[in-house]
């Protein structure tokens, strides 16, 4: 991912109210859990990411439509690699929950990084302020950092290509 990334998010996060977070010391953490306080956060972390298109998917634990729809993601992800895209995971768990999504993640066999929100208010909405609040939520970013779609709401496997493939057409 190019700085236009993190350029794109610090505008849609000055608008939002956020929550700073030290970035680095986020991406020290052992293990496929990273913790981000904020949206700019997140970003700067999959800035490090090369890859031309990134599927985030915002789940939770306790969501049924999220736990449903996860392996579904995981695949699709393992799949779709080579073609430049990474998929990561965004929970929206409380802090406390870190066993349970640690126990989740492992389940499901996902090593590549995945994120715990730490921070106050929704993460969604400083990445996208049209959308906010509920869960499970897609977006899909450019290669330069951009969110190009979204989806609110529980996916399919045809839903989550069809959204990829209008990603990706828009970059």
């Amino acid at each position: 991912m190019r700085s236009v990334l993190g350029a794109t998010v610090l505008l849609l996060c000055s608008a939002c109210q956020t929550t700073p977070g030290d970035a680095a010391a986020a991406s020290g953490v052992a293990g496929p859990i990273v913790e981000v306080a904020s949206a700019e956060d997140l970003v700067q972390d999959l800035d490090a990411l090369d890859t031309q298109t990134v599927v985030l998917n915002f789940w939770a634990t306790w969501c049924g439509p999220c736990r449903a729809e996860f392996p579904m993601f995981v695949e699709y992800g393992r799949e779709n690699a080579e073609d430049g895209i990474a998929v990561r995971f965004v929970s929206v768990d409380a802090p406390r929950q870190l066993e349970a999504v640690k126990s989740f993640l492992a389940e499901h066999d996902v090593t590549d990084p995945s994120y715990l929100y730490t921070g106050t208010g929704d993460v969604t909405s400083q990445l996208n302020p049209f959308v906010g609040g509920a869960v499970p939520i897609t977006m899909v970013l450019d290669g330069d950092g951009i969110v190009q779609t979204t989806h609110v709401g529980a996916m399919t496997l045809e839903d989550l290509e069809e959204l990829v493939t209008t990603a990706r057409s828009q970059s």
